[in-house]
């Protein structure tokens, strides 16, 4: 993989994490303070080793000459130490700056680009729903959010951290190495690439199927063996399990003792190459010390170690930024692959709108399941009608949630269709859907704004009287009392001034300010308060009657009496329907699940 290609590359690129000219600033200059600190301890070593600096330039190598003001040269010793020591703690100060500087907007950066890839989520996580339905969302969101967003922000952290300052410290730190002694600088350059490519060779050699496949293999044996040693322990084979595992055991750790083995002979190796590379830089400081006058000194050998550990120091962060952009890569490949709008999704403007609904729903066969689970809905033939309030109930509450989720236009069925009015639900353009289907959760649901927003919406019409006269209807007056700005009042999702019937019943009072064609309702367990409860399931009746077709996800044995008729799932499978009493005397289902939900003794001695 190209470290200049792929996904990670495209969210390097985005907009939304663009440099700042601060940035470059402080990314160039943490780069070349090190080198140039070099030079001045190296000017520092100079004037301890000569006790004092009397001519100009300092030659610190074949090529690094350093100029020296002449004024600068007339002073006394301890005044040029304290001069140098000044400028050397001026730069260490500016690098930490500096440093800080890059670090932060590296931070920043990353957190602009996830975050940015976040809100993205959400929009195609709306589109997805559309079609493949709200539970696989959160699936994938839960994977992405949890996992691969957090490592393609560490990826991005650590290239940015690394480039251009890292490779800046890189070039000028071996800059710095050449310009003392050209030679010595190329044979310590050669041989830490030769030291690198040896231990890359010795490693992938000692890897080989002992590591790679053999102990896994051996490790799930074993498990397998635990897992199965009850039932040996059954056939009268006289400790068959214990035979089993403990020759899998032994087998396990020879291979673990070959494979430490084989990694403890690389450091010998190393250590003798290493100390090859090392004579050798020692013997041609040797000879240019001693045989050849080649400008170099003690103090010269000196800047070029510390320029070498520069230049070290930078590659072995270029190499850590550069090995983690695979994992970078794989996790924003995940997440652009998400965000990459599906095929089968019909562009909105080739839909059609809807006015209302004036004959029926009718959910044809519908089969529904996830990818890797067992089937949610299977082959499901129902007709809902304006007018009607129907109560939804199934031994898995996730089929009955997801018809209701079907009717609202989250997800398609595998399987079957699902008509309003004779118009397949996917040709009908969202925001039309949206106008004509209402969910009302168990939490309202309540979003951030005033209460009357949360009534009628954001610019929606409806005077304060009347939406004042839809609350008191709904018994909870008491919030215009209690709230001093009345309807004006600021709420949140979770406003802690708001109770769990008082959410509901905005809920149902958003239903009747709207009077929308249809309905979906999920109750709030059965604590909800009776005569909230009783009122909100009056509000509801009365909107059936006013030929709205409301869908009841119930929890409150009042509102199955008082539904038109119950529809009964069996796990993926319509088992009936009916009206209350009949399915009491007709299902042995209805009635367990009746029995498990309203009965009050229910787990009582």
């Amino acid at each position: 993989m190209s470290i200049f290609s792929g996904a990670f590359a495209s969210a390097r690129r985005e907009p939304a994490g663009r440099a700042s000219t601060v940035w470059y600033f402080c990314a160039i200059a943490t780069g070349l303070l090190i080198p140039c600190l070099v030079v001045v301890v190296g000017v520092i070593a100079r004037l301890l080793e000569k006790r004092g600096i009397d001519q100009s330039p300092v030659q610190l190598g074949s090529h690094l000459a350093i100029p020296i003001p002449q004024d600068w040269l007339a002073e006394s010793p301890l005044l040029q130490l304290s001069f140098l020591v000044s400028i050397a703690l001026v730069m260490a100060l500016a690098f930490a700056i500096f440093n800080w500087g890059h670090r932060r907007g590296s931070d920043q950066r990353s957190r602009a680009v996830v975050a940015k890839l976040h809100r993205e989520l959400l929009t195609q996580s709306l589109r997805r729903a559309e079609i493949e339905g709200a539970i696989a969302q959160r699936d994938r969101a839960q994977v992405l959010i949890d996992r691969k967003l957090p490592q393609l922000s560490r990826g991005l952290i650590a290239w940015w951290q690394a480039f251009p300052r890292s490779l800046l410290l890189l070039v000028g730190s071996v800059t710095v190495a050449l310009l003392v002694n050209v030679l010595l600088a190329s044979l310590a350059v050669i041989g830490g690439l030769l030291l690198w490519q040896l231990y890359q060779w010795l490693r992938l050699r000692m890897e080989d199927e002992t590591t790679a496949w053999e102990l896994p293999k051996s490790r799930r044996r074993l498990v397998d063996l635990i897992s199965q040693a009850p039932l040996l322990a059954k056939t009268f084979t006289g400790g068959a399990a214990d035979k089993a595992f403990e020759g899998e055991l032994d087998l396990l750790m020879q291979r673990i003792a070959m494979g430490q083995s084989s990694r403890s002979r690389m450091v010998p190796v190393m250590s003798f190459a290493a100390s090859i590379v090392i004579a050798l830089l020692v013997l041609g400081l040797g000879v240019n010390l001693l045989a050849v006058d080649s400008r170099l000194s003690v103090t010269s050998a000196l800047v070029l170690g510390l320029a070498l550990g520069g230049a070290v120091a930078g590659a072995i962060r270029l190499a850590e930024a550069t090995k983690g952009t695979s994992t970078a890569d794989e996790a924003a490949r995940a997440i652009y692959q998400y965000l990459r709008l599906s095929d089968d999704s019909m562009p909105s403007e080739q839909r059609v709108g809807m006015a209302g609904l004036r004959e029926a729903v009718v959910f044809r066969d519908v089969s529904l399941s996830v990818e890797g689970d067992e089937s949610i809905l299977s082959g499901v033939s129902l007709e809902f009608r304006p007018g009607e309030m129907v109560s939804l109930m199934g031994s898995r509450s996730v089929s009955a949630l997801a018809l209701a989720e079907l009717l609202l236009g989250i997800g398609r069925p595998s399987r079957g269709r699902i008509l309003l009015d004779g118009i397949e639900i996917k040709d009908i353009h969202p925001r039309s859907l949206a106008k004509n289907v209402l969910w009302i959760g168990a939490d309202g649901p309540i979003s951030d704004g005033t209460l009357l927003q949360n009534l009628v919406g954001e610019g929606g019409e409806g005077g304060d009287r009347d939406v004042a006269s839809v609350i008191e209807s709904l018994g909870i007056n008491s919030l215009l009392e209690r709230f001093e700005d009345g309807l004006q009042t600021v709420l949140s999702a979770e406003d802690p001034r708001l109770s769990v019937d008082e959410k509901y019943a905005v809920g149902i009072a958003r239903a009747v300010v709207h009077r929308p064609p249809i309905i979906v309702v999920q109750e709030p367990p059965v604590s909800i308060d009776e005569l909230v409860g009783d009122r909100a399931l009056v509000a509801l009746r009365k909107l059936a009657d006013e030929k709205s077709l409301v869908i009841v996800l119930p929890r409150r044995l009042p509102t199955l009496r008082a539904s038109d008729r119950v529809v009964l799932l069996s796990g993926p499978k319509l088992a009936g329907e009916g009206k209350h009493n009949g399915l009491l005397q007709s299902s042995d289902l209805y009635r367990h699940l009746n029995y498990l939900l309203f009965n009050p003794y229910r787990g009582k001695d």
